[in-house]
């Protein structure tokens, strides 16, 4: 298979294999865990670095939550520049990012999520006409920031609720974000004495709630005082906290 490596060719090429492509670890590499937007920045960059011996092309898009999108159906309100690009053999590029939307919230952040695919060079595939060369592709959050909202984002853990209540078997840990900002949990435990009962934590939208149930073979929840959580924070790093439960 050949890639055509206009515009056009490869938007094409990438709307068959993207829909093969799972995120994987890429040679290619994001620098950034995740992207803070801030609504009166003029762009951000991102920073990429290729750890292999051999270059790629590069395609960079924005979605708005779709794990299949291409750069044909990208809906983000988003443009990267450059879009599409060549990154020699270890060696860095950066990547700006900016905002070409309007009318989302003021008082809450919006996610978004940037898309980098990794095109091999055709000689890899041996030259060989019929045969598939894979596409890397990795997804990273970008939050977008207004300044209206109420609080920093090291509030969050204080603005989160929790009750849990049983159901059969399991238990079901529900929790409120109040504030303005993402939660992303990483870790939720309901603490019996020194014992935590384990639940499936995911990110939880702004001045939203999320229901968890209890990871299996957990033991009962019943008498539980407490939430021991952990939350991601604007710089990848892991922010430990506690909360009683309601």
């Amino acid at each position: 298979m050949k890639i055509n490596c206009s515009r056009t060719g490869i938007g094409t090429f990438f709307a068959v294999m993207l829909l093969l492509a799972e995120p994987v670890m890429a040679s290619v590499v994001m620098l950034n865990t995740r992207v803070i937007y801030p609504a009166d920045a003029a762009s951000k960059t991102v920073q990429l670095t290729n750890n292999d011996n051999i270059p790629y092309v590069m395609q960079m898009w924005v979605d708005i939550n779709n794990p299949a999108s291409t750069p044909e159906n990208a809906d983000g309100p988003f443009v990267t520049v450059p879009a599409l690009f060549r990154i020699e053999p270890n060696a860095g590029q950066s990547v700006r990012l900016i905002f070409t939307g309007s009318g989302l919230p003021q008082d809450r952040e919006s996610i978004f999520y940037l898309n980098s695919a990794q095109i091999p060079p055709k000689n890899v595939a041996n030259n060989a006409e019929n045969q598939m060369l894979v596409v890397l592709r990795n997804r990273l959050k970008v939050f977008y920031r207004p300044k209206g909202i109420v609080g920093g984002p090291e509030d969050i853990a204080s603005q989160l609720r929790f009750s849990l209540k049983q159901q059969g078997a399991q238990w079901i840990l529900t929790v409120s974000n109040d504030s303005g900002y993402y939660a992303s949990f990483i870790h939720a435990a309901a603490m019996v004495g020194n014992t935590p009962v384990l639940f499936k934590a995911d990110m939880v939208a702004p001045k939203s709630q999320a229901s968890w149930v209890s990871e299996k073979r957990a033991s009962s929840a019943a008498g539980a005082q407490k939430i021991k959580f952990t939350l991601i924070n604007d710089y990848g790093g892991h922010t430990q906290a506690e909360a009683r439960l309601n």
